[in-house]
């Protein structure tokens, strides 16, 4: 007899292209926050690591509160739904504000400003994140549907976040520069993020029936406290949140390695020697000085488009493997190929950094995005696993929670990787960029870096995310919700779901 389906071909398609339209938003916080505080704002890399920090412990608090809230809210929409048609505008608001620099560069102002839309920003996207994918695991009963329905979102999410990747380095490398160049992203992607991501509202249904009980917030830590995989996912992405961090340095590998080793620096600077370069060359061209086919505001999209391909034929593939291989075989398996090729890539480009080849690079950075993109599809799965697992175990149902820590990891990752980045890019020679050196099409200057401070660049993108892969691997070691034991659970689930439904 063939399964029923769910899923209608609407929910798939305003899924998926809310997925595109959120990951424009989030990837734009998440790459070039850093960009921005340093070279928009005029913040130091200690004051905006400093900012993403404090923002990450809130979302500590922030994340599984909306998840308790998503729990208990009862409406004529469902518990998800409400939250998808109102949260868009405030999205749309506080990225705006994020990417906007009010204030004297480098003030307190500026610092304060920077901080406090940081965080609100934070809120209000986790108050549409959480239910987001949270409805992943309402809207069918069924776990095949699920896989795919996430599989092809995060396809989605995916392509949404390379779009960023090619617009906003063209934008501030213009004669724009940092400042309006990061407004005008942050207008862009806002109103397109939030006019796409509210599509679902109007589509979607949540199919799996509501628990009779609504749990306390202290039943709510009591029943997380039994859920083994939960804690087990949570563990492992903390321990590999550096696994990221090429997507977060992306900008600084093609300014200061890529470009600076095809750029003749005695034709900009008339002082030119290492660690001068204070005196331009007269009505210097910085394009003229950069000997590449490739222009200099298209480097940056180009590594990054790079790690995006290879995550997209990654996650189209997830779901075949699936057939084949658990969820605990596709993670130990994928994290331990992430770690050869990141560690392979160090010994590759650090030989002569001096003379790193973007065809190689683009060849690892390719490699690199394999593995990201099964994990970027994997960890939601094993997510909605959880909130399975709980209800064979309890007979509780918690997917706000439980996605909230999804939300919160994916943040999680992100700040950690750009907060390692900083921190030890900070205690290099790093010289960072002087807005006042442009040359005379308006485009800013960029200072040689040192061969240590390129060596430093080359390990924060190939042996901190390497061990970030073998660090993930030790917490998925001991999940035993998989093989015989998870296909019981399911059909156990999936009969009292239907009988219910009926």
């Amino acid at each position: 007899m063939e399964q029923k389906k769910y899923l209608t071909m609407k929910e798939r398609v305003c899924f998926t292209l809310g997925a595109f339209g959120r990951s424009g938003i989030y990837t734009l916080m998440s790459m070039f926050t850093i960009v921005f505080f340093q070279n928009g704002a005029g913040l130091s890399l200690q004051q905006g690591t400093t900012i993403i920090l404090i923002g990450r412990i809130f979302d500590a608090i922030n994340d599984p509160l909306m998840g308790m809230i998503v729990d208990r809210t009862k409406s004529k929409w469902g518990k998800m739904r409400p939250y998808l048609l109102f949260a868009p505008v405030p999205i749309a608001i506080t990225t705006i504000a994020l990417f906007s620099a009010p204030f004297e560069e480098g003030s307190k102002a500026a610092f304060v400003w920077a901080l406090v839309t940081y965080i609100l920003w934070g809120v209000a996207f986790t108050v549409q994140d959480v239910p987001f994918w949270g409805l992943s695991s309402v809207i069918t009963p069924l776990e095949n549907e699920r896989t795919s329905f996430i599989s092809t979102a995060r396809l989605g999410s995916t392509f949404g976040g390379i779009l960023p990747a090619l617009l906003v380095p063209i934008l501030y490398q213009s004669n724009m520069g940092y400042t309006k160049g990061f407004f005008l992203s942050g207008v862009i992607f806002a109103l397109l993020g939030t006019s796409l991501s509210i599509l679902i509202f109007f589509v979607s249904k949540e199919r799996v029936p509501k628990m009779d009980h609504t749990p306390s917030f202290k039943e709510t830590f009591v029943v997380l406290g039994k859920n083994k995989l939960l804690l087990i996912v949570i563990f492992a992405a903390v321990l590999g949140s550096t696994m990221v961090t090429a997507n977060q340095c992306a900008d600084y590998i093609g300014n200061f390695i890529i470009i600076q080793n095809y750029t003749d620096f005695s034709q900009i600077f008339k002082d030119f020697l290492p660690g001068a370069q204070t005196t331009l060359v007269d009505n210097v061209d910085a394009a003229a000085a950069y000997d590449f086919w490739i222009p200099r505001g298209t480097i940056v999209t180009t590594l990054t488009v790079a790690i995006g391909v290879g995550m997209v034929p990654a996650m189209a593939i997830f779901p075949m493997l699936r057939k084949k291989l658990s969820l605990k075989q596709i993670y130990i398996g994928s994290a331990l190929f992430g770690m050869v090729v990141h560690t392979l890539c160090y010994f590759v480009m650090a030989h002569d950094v001096t003379k790193a080849n973007i065809y190689i690079l683009w060849v690892f950075l390719f490699l690199m995005g394999l593995p990201l993109g099964i994990y970027n599809v994997i960890t939601y799965a094993l997510i909605a696993d959880a909130v399975d697992y709980l209800e064979w175990k309890t007979g509780e149902r918690q997917e706000g929670v439980c996605f909230a820590f999804q939300t919160f990891l994916s943040k999680v990752n992100a700040a950690v990787a750009t907060f390692v980045f900083g921190q030890i890019l900070g205690r290099t020679d790093f010289k960072a960029i002087d807005k006042s050196l442009v040359d005379v099409a308006g485009r800013q200057i960029f200072f040689q870096q040192s061969v240590d401070t390129q060596k430093m660049l080359i390990a924060l993108v190939t042996i901190i995310p390497a061990v970030g892969f073998l660090l993930t691997i030790i917490p998925m070691f001991f999940n035993d919700y998989t093989g015989k034991v998870k296909e019981e659970a399911q059909k156990e689930l999936e009969a009292k779901r239907e009988a219910k439904m009926q």
